[in-house]
């Protein structure tokens, strides 16, 4: 009887232990639509994530990501390089964590009829998202033409708005991005111009807000390596993995394929490679781009040291541990 109620009171403490332990809210992960961002949700679908620990969510738009990952709802984004500048001009607490692929021909300039030249764009509606790196694109265009914001009329379209707009009429031309830019080819849409005309890539990356980068360290190595891990999956499955990938997209596997050739993945190691140095390869790359951006009125004034804003620690960790 006397060991019953030791066993009992052992049991009791134990049990307010377990209970007083503080309860830990999933993180909130986003992305809009992009190939390589799906490995995330592949990784999902795998089962690799703990659902209590990750909640994994796709939003419409790259200006949603944005919106989102400002206001605190999300604590980690894939978004475009120039994207997260505009987040560090506002004063937002973050870290690069990773540096996951660079556009090669994935944005683009589309048309209804098709052109010989940019300048038969001349007054014509031309619709893109202007907080994304379509922005980027615009510029170049206008760079290698004659046209301006007084000879075109721009309209803001988001990319989930983007098939509506194009078949709807509403403008002549847009800048997209993958896997909307598979969708309107397949429509009979004309591409004008691609990314790969960029002097510098649009590099797109993982961030991490100060917050959670602090506090919650062994989650943010957790899901990075099941990314990469995602990815691993996809390059040793590549029928399974597009065919589980497609009918999350609604889109034909042929088209997710066609897509993700439009990108240069970075893998673990090399992703490493350019977030580590004095300076690092993207330290580099983001100071030469804000500078760009600042001279282009796209982005005002950066105060942050960039050194600052890049973290190899969490790919060391996920790839080495």
């Amino acid at each position: 009887m006397i060991n019953l109620i030791k066993w009992l009171a052992i049991s009791c403490v134990v049990a307010s232990v377990v209970s007083c332990k503080p309860y830990e809210k999933p993180i909130n992960i986003g992305a809009a639509p992009w190939p390589t961002f799906e490995f995330a949700f592949l990784a999902k679908q795998l089962g690799y994530f703990d659902e209590q620990q990750f909640t994994l969510l796709e939003l419409t738009s790259s200006t949603s990501v944005i919106q989102a990952f400002q206001t605190g709802k999300l604590d980690i984004a894939f978004l475009s390089l120039d994207e997260v500048l505009t987040l560090v001009a506002l004063g937002i607490d973050l870290k690069i964590v990773s540096v996951i692929d660079s556009s090669k021909g994935g944005d683009a300039l589309l048309s209804k009829q098709k052109i010989n030249h940019l300048s038969e764009l001349k007054f014509k509606t031309i619709g893109y998202e202007n907080k994304s790196a379509g922005a980027l694109l615009l510029d170049e265009a206008f760079t290698l033409s004659s046209l301006n914001n007084q000879t075109v009329e721009l309209l803001e379209v988001k990319q989930n708005e983007a098939k509506h707009a194009y078949l709807s009429g509403k403008v002549d031309a847009l800048i997209v991005k993958e896997p909307i830019k598979q969708e309107l080819l397949a429509l009979g849409a004309h591409e004008i111009i691609n990314s790969t005309i960029l002097r510098d890539p649009i590099v797109n990356v993982l961030i991490v807000s100060g917050k959670t980068f602090n506090e919650r360290e062994d989650d943010v190595v957790n899901f990075v390596r099941q990314y990469y891990r995602a990815h691993l999956f996809y390059q040793k499955n590549k029928e399974e993995a597009r065919a589980t990938i497609a009918v999350r997209l609604q889109l034909y596997p042929h088209l997710f394929e066609n897509a993700l050739t439009n990108t240069q993945f970075i893998t673990a190691k090399n992703s490493l490679m350019r977030l580590s140095g004095q300076p690092s390869n993207l330290e580099y790359l983001a100071s030469k781009l804000s500078r760009f951006m600042i001279e282009k009125r796209m982005l005002s004034q950066i105060q942050t040291d960039f050194d600052t804003l890049i973290s190899p620690r969490i790919l060391e960790r996920a790839i080495y541990e």
